[in-house]
């Protein structure tokens, strides 16, 4: 059956209350299960993201200055302040395990490994990067949509929106188009859709934390 007939036979009244309710229903289905634990996320994210270059930033200073005093007094004291950085406060758990396995090893033997330490100095610079270069991210939006200006706020938001509502428009095109496909397609047609969409979800939630 013609699902685009069935619209057009269908009572306008009937139409508008059942369009009305599905609005209401995605808008509370947002609310429910998207907003709340995207805000949980990001503020367990936030506390995390911090403490984690906090950490990072203490540990590759102290191998900088292993570095500077391979032998001797200084090299033991800063060895020391490794070992009390992973057992404080349950910082080794921000660590990854390769780099506290690394570290740990570092602080602990009497004779520092050169290409262990160059290395885990390095690891700790591409994680750092990415940690910083997350937070150049975050500072050039805020520059980009929160200016001072009142005019070139109101542009940026503007643009802003304006980038959400194509994309969203094009995203429910999709999947109006889908759906009526399914609706009215052969079995293994909506097997296939099925198939793609899962495809779809799987490699944007890929792309999504990349």
């Amino acid at each position: 059956m013609d699902l685009i007939q069935i619209l057009k036979d269908a009572n306008p009244n009937i139409i508008i209350f059942l369009l009305t309710t599905l609005v209401a229903f995605i808008s509370w289905l947002i609310k429910g299960l998207v907003e709340k634990p995207l805000t949980e996320s990001k503020n367990t994210f936030v506390r995390y993201f911090d403490k984690r270059i906090e950490i990072l930033t203490e540990i590759k200073t102290r191998l900088n200055f292993i570095a500077y005093f391979p032998k001797g007094e200084d090299n033991l004291n800063y060895k020391e302040q490794l070992q009390t950085i992973l057992l404080s406060d349950g910082k080794a758990a921000y660590l990854s395990k390769e780099i506290y396995d690394d570290v740990l090893r570092i602080s602990i033997d009497e004779e520092t490994d050169e290409n262990l330490l160059l290395k885990t100095i390095e690891k700790l610079d591409e994680e750092l990067y990415l940690k910083i270069s997350k937070i150049q991210e975050e500072i050039e939006f805020y520059r980009s949509f929160s200016n001072y200006s009142p005019f070139r706020r109101f542009i940026g938001i503007t643009v802003l929106s304006l980038q959400y509502i194509i994309a969203l428009t094009l995203i429910f095109i999709i999947l109006m188009y889908a759906a009526i496909s399914f609706i009215e397609s052969g079995l293994w047609f909506r097997i296939g859709i099925i198939l793609v969409s899962i495809i779809i979800i799987y490699l944007a939630e890929k792309w999504l934390k990349s």
